[in-house]
């Protein structure tokens, strides 16, 4: 895949992740899906973490790594990976402001048929609804963030559709912290 596709892949993921709580660092991760604090670590049904260290390893090396990790266990933690730990913060709190939104206002970004970036709390895995909420954005048809008001405009529709930002009366800085980021995780 493209560069621009798995940065999109991996700032859906965080966002989902950030919006869940779950982007502390990790060390385990349950089978089941819910770590039960109350129980001894030694009879937790628990599973590593898999930690992929970009510095140093060969692209072979990664690729390997990247592909067991999403094989076996399905994700990953990464580790330096040159973004500024200054803009993971800010990219995690507009991600927790965002998610914080009520309902209906987040609705008001919902994804569709026609257009499969934005917001949604509805995805299906095994005919069963997930418990979660995501918000889906990626890089335009035209490379660039700087669009006006209207993001539908078919110089900026890619094939999974175009971006929906909130608005920056309700989030003024979100849009430009995770285009920021986004572009981070492309570098």
């Amino acid at each position: 895949p493209c560069s621009a596709c798995v940065t999109s892949w991996h700032t859906i993921s965080t966002l989902r992740a950030h919006a869940n709580g779950m982007m502390e660092p990790a060390t385990r991760m349950p089978r089941s899906g819910i770590i039960n604090d109350d129980k001894d670590e030694k009879d937790n049904d628990s599973l590593a973490v898999p930690i992929i260290d970009l510095y140093g390893n060969n692209h072979h090396e990664l690729a390997r790594s990247v592909a067991e990790a999403c094989s076996t266990i399905g994700f990953f933690q990464v580790t330096n990976h040159g973004i500024p730990q200054d803009l993971i913060a800010r990219y995690r709190e507009q991600s927790k402001a965002f998610f914080a939104l009520p309902h209906e206002e987040k609705l008001k970004l919902k994804r569709n048929q026609s257009n499969a970036r934005g917001y949604f709390d509805d995805e299906l895995t095994k005919q069963r609804r997930d418990w979660k909420e995501a918000f889906d954005f990626g890089i335009s048809k035209s490379r660039s963030w700087v669009v006006g008001e209207n993001d539908a405009s078919i110089e900026q529709q890619c094939l999974d559709g175009f971006n929906q930002f909130p608005s920056e009366e309700i989030l003024p800085e979100f849009r430009a912290v995770v285009t920021e980021y986004f572009d981070a995780c492309a570098a």
